[in-house]
């Protein structure tokens, strides 16, 4: 499988000492690769949150969300990522992600096939399940392999679409529900063909296990008073009847209605809402953890909800150690800083913290040692590098 990358800009202009100049800021990759399941080369936009090549803190890996009719979501999707997960302002209310972008090629063949059960069949042959179609598949078998393989990522996904892009991620939630672990529905197309992913969807939540998987559907404000009958708004409320009378699946979900929203603008709201549901419990609050214990606590929980492993990430266990740190509880800061230790040992930063720590209680030895190893971890760390060299001197001075 042949694959090209070329890496996507942003032209943001700005001014310097009065002379106008542009400044080229990397936004994400394109990615062009043949697919031999739909016969033709696909392209898809990355995004890599902001700390994915930092060498200060440890390696991760990263929940990837796919987010179909990618030219029109990426941007919007990625910078709502950014803010809810890499920590600005001390967020981190979702986890730090990767986002997929999939663009088009031949909108209506992919979104909306035919549901021919002799042509797309289910390897399981169960009548409640819907086909899985060429590019479902390809997103399956080609496209989920292809950027496990380039990035570091984990085994958490999300599928997001939107009208045929909704129809597509409702099928995929019919047809190969372990694929991915959470499905954002925006607007479906559910009257497509007689609506026959709804009468899937009758006998199928009845009789599945979908434990630990999510489902969050948004129905924007579509009614026409001049309407007799409105098959879009029906088929969606009708879909939302299945979820509440015959859904024994384990499967949580929730249902947003957007007023004041139409088709076209509904998008941006519900994405945030949706991530904010699936992720809901992920935030860990400075307020209501008590230490160490309790914040490891706090995500094996969150863990256990989403049938997935969820570990503190080092940077809100650094933020706590910090926060500790500012309020003058250096023995809760020290713990922090230790369970850092313990569980990210290949981080420079985490050396540097209990490092900067114990210098701050007068045991010098101890902190250029923590030091020394931080610069070991990340060479070219000048920063790093001048507080060993500071620190050695001044012990050399005594």
């Amino acid at each position: 499988m042949k694959l090209s990358i070329v890496v996507i800009y942003l032209l943001v202009p700005f001014l310097a000492a009065s002379q106008k100049s542009d400044a080229v800021i990397q936004f994400g990759e394109s990615i062009k690769f043949y697919s031999e399941i739909l016969d033709e080369d696909r392209e898809v936009w990355v995004y890599l949150p902001p700390n994915y090549n930092d060498t200060y803190h440890q390696p991760q890996g990263y929940p990837v969300l796919y987010v179909l009719d990618g030219d029109a979501h990426f941007q919007s999707v990625s910078g709502m990522v950014q803010i809810l997960g890499a920590g600005v302002n001390g967020t981190y209310v979702i986890p730090e992600m990767i986002v997929v972008a999939v663009l088009n090629t031949s909108r209506e063949r992919d979104m909306a096939p035919r549901m021919d059960r002799t042509e797309n069949s289910n390897e399981s042959g169960r009548k409640d399940l819907a086909p899985s179609t060429p590019f479902l598949k390809f997103i399956g078998e080609e496209l989920i392999p292809q950027i496990n393989t380039r990035y570091r990522t984990t085994e958490f996904r999300t599928l997001i679409g939107q009208s045929l892009g909704g129809l597509t991620v409702i099928n995929a939630l019919l047809s190969i529900p372990n694929t991915f672990n959470s499905y954002v529905v925006i607007e479906p197309s559910l009257w497509w063909k007689d609506k026959v992913l709804l009468n899937y969807a009758k006998t199928y939540f009845a009789h599945t296990d979908l434990a630990g998987k999510y489902l969050f559907l948004a129905q924007a404000n579509t009614l026409n008073p001049k309407d007799s009958v409105n098959l879009h708004h029906q088929s969606i409320k009708e879909f939302l009847t299945i979820l509440e009378t015959r859904n024994r699946s384990k499967l949580k979900w929730k249902y947003n209605y957007y007023e004041n929203d139409t088709h076209g603008s509904v998008a941006l709201a519900a994405e945030y809402d949706a991530l904010r549901f699936i992720f809901k419990g992920y935030h860990a609050r400075y307020e209501t953890i008590h230490g160490p214990k309790d914040l490891g606590h706090h995500y094996d929980l969150y863990s256990d909800e989403l049938k997935m492993t969820f570990v503190a990430p080092e940077r809100v266990i650094q933020r706590f150690g910090n926060l500790a740190s500012h309020y003058g509880k250096h023995t809760l800061a020290k713990g922090y800083y230790q369970m850092n230790m313990k569980r990210y040992p290949r981080s420079a930063s985490v050396h540097f913290d209990l490092g900067n720590l114990l210098l701050k209680e007068g045991k010098k030895t101890e902190a250029l040692q923590l030091f020394q190893k931080a610069l070991q971890l990340d060479a070219g760390n000048q920063f790093l590098r001048s507080k060993v060299v500071s620190l050695e001197e001044s012990l050399k001075e005594k």
